[in-house]
């Protein structure tokens, strides 16, 4: 795999052409910049909830459960498993709580929304904030793809090729990959689409990868890249999504996530895997997000992704 830098001003790529509407939408591309109201969690402003998120669990993470955390630092401080802290929270407190459990019912109980990023490119707006994040189904976009690569711009391109593209896809080594049930993919960090160790630019740079496989297929590799970057802009949609539309394993890892943090950060001899670079903050939602959750969108310039 290759690290590939996306970038209009260095590659010399002029962003396409966006139809009208919603310019008034456009936020800051810098996060600090951006606001972020108290009922919301965003997971990648640990500055907004790491005194906020000790309070609400004060009941449990005492101060003496903080001294004695450091008087015998585990072994291992790691977000998945996080008998290290029940273990230390029973001895000093004298009950086993479950800590991930507590937190999480108390994440959702502190905050009535996660800040989310969605990563596209397009050149609708509109479609976005009228509809809001809908489940695309594999035929969508395989009408998509007759649009841009069977509008006469490609000759060798026709229907039976596409059909072929198609039934490859879908039956061959690509079958895990594109048949699944309606999902759609956000982070709870934008890094992980602009920069390098975040390795997901390639949805802002082409959007759908199910489309640019079925490009790659019916033109080349990079013909399909060409088409698609033609197409609109790159697009960031900030999104703050509805607690209950999340799933409670998603609320479940992130509490593991803060938990990890916020130890870790009692120590400048310890350091968090959670919310550092390339941590990685994939978040699968199964329900469809509506418009009146997206809070903005930015047009990200720079960006990095991986390709073979």
């Amino acid at each position: 795999m290759s690290h590939v830098h996306s970038s209009f001003k260095e590659s010399g790529l002029v962003p396409g052409s966006m139809l009208p509407g919603f310019e008034n939408r456009e936020i800051a591309s810098c996060v600090s910049e951006r606001h972020v109201p108290t009922n919301v969690f965003c997971y990648s402003r640990p500055d907004l909830w790491q005194d906020r998120i000790w309070r609400v669990l004060s009941d449990y993470i005492t101060d003496d459960v903080k001294a004695a955390f450091l008087d015998d630092l585990p072994e291992y401080i790691v977000s998945d498993d996080l008998s290290w802290l029940d273990t230390i929270i029973e001895r000093v407190v004298g009950e086993w709580p479950d800590i991930k459990e507590v937190t999480a019912d108390r994440l959702v109980h502190e905050f009535d929304a996660f800040r989310m990023f969605h990563a596209t490119r397009t050149n609708d707006l509109a479609a976005f904030y009228q509809n809001g994040l809908r489940f695309m189904t594999n035929r969508d976009i395989e009408d998509r793809a007759r649009i841009i690569f069977l509008n006469g711009s490609f000759p060798r391109v026709s229907e039976e090729k596409l059909s072929a593209a198609i039934a490859e896809l879908n039956g061959g080594h690509h079958a895990n990959r594109f048949d699944l049930k309606p999902r759609i993919y956000c982070c709870a960090d934008e890094n992980d689409f602009t920069t390098r160790l975040g390795n997901s630019g390639h949805y802002l740079d082409f959007g759908s990868e199910y489309l640019f496989n079925l490009g790659s297929c019916l033109t080349s590799c990079s013909e399909a890249k060409q088409a698609l970057r033609e197409i609109g802009s790159p697009t960031m949609f900030v999104i703050d999504v509805p607690m209950h539309l999340i799933n409670r394993s998603t609320i479940l890892e992130f509490s593991g996530n803060v938990l990890e943090f916020l130890f870790s950060s009692l120590s400048d001899s310890l350091e968090a895997r959670a919310l550092s670079p390339g941590a990685g903050t994939v978040i699968i939602l199964r329900n469809e997000i509506p418009a009146n959750a997206f809070v903005g969108h930015f047009h990200p310039k720079h960006f990095f992704h991986s390709h073979k």
